[in-house]
């Protein structure tokens, strides 16, 4: 995941300040994710469950970063696509199913993390190897917005 992240930033890099942003906000929930998945190098061969503060730092991220989505770079996008041909607002309610469900998906980890007891934290690598490929997908349905946003920007100059 973070290889296609830095193909997506070096593509996009410098068009739209809030995309540039929101992909930096996306490689540190990234970077996070793999540190409580396990997915990081570390120097103990042994891992131990998260503290609530990491926990609680992860689901503010997570939150934070799939509500800047919606607020922010989908409402740009959507008003892009709205002065754009049809085709490109049909991409549009094609890929959004597909964002909202990882936003709800995102939202109910949150809620069940943010402020976990131990018999929760007992179902976080579960939790946590789910979340993984929801965000994957997320991350290439918004790329694919996000491309095709600069296609119409690109038709409109």
């Amino acid at each position: 995941m973070l290889t296609e992240l830095e193909q997506t930033k070096r593509a996009l890099a410098g068009k739209h300040r809030a995309i540039d942003d929101w992909l930096d906000a996306r490689q540190a929930l990234l970077v996070e994710y793999m540190r409580l998945a396990g997915l990081m190098p570390t120097k103990s061969k042994q891992r131990s469950l998260p503290g609530h503060v990491e926990l609680q730092r992860f689901c503010e991220q997570l939150v934070d970063y799939v509500s800047a989505g919606h607020f922010e770079i989908y409402n740009h996008v959507v008003t892009a696509f709205e002065q754009a041909s049809g085709d490109k607002l049909e991409l549009a309610k094609r890929i959004y199913p597909h964002i909202r469900a990882c936003t709800e998906f995102a939202l109910e980890f949150n809620d069940k993390y943010s402020n976990a007891d131990e018999a929760q934290l007992l179902q976080l690598d579960e939790d946590l190897n789910q979340l993984g490929p929801v965000l994957e997908d997320r991350f290439k349905q918004e790329d694919r917005l996000v491309k095709a946003l600069q296609v119409v920007e690109s038709l409109s100059r």
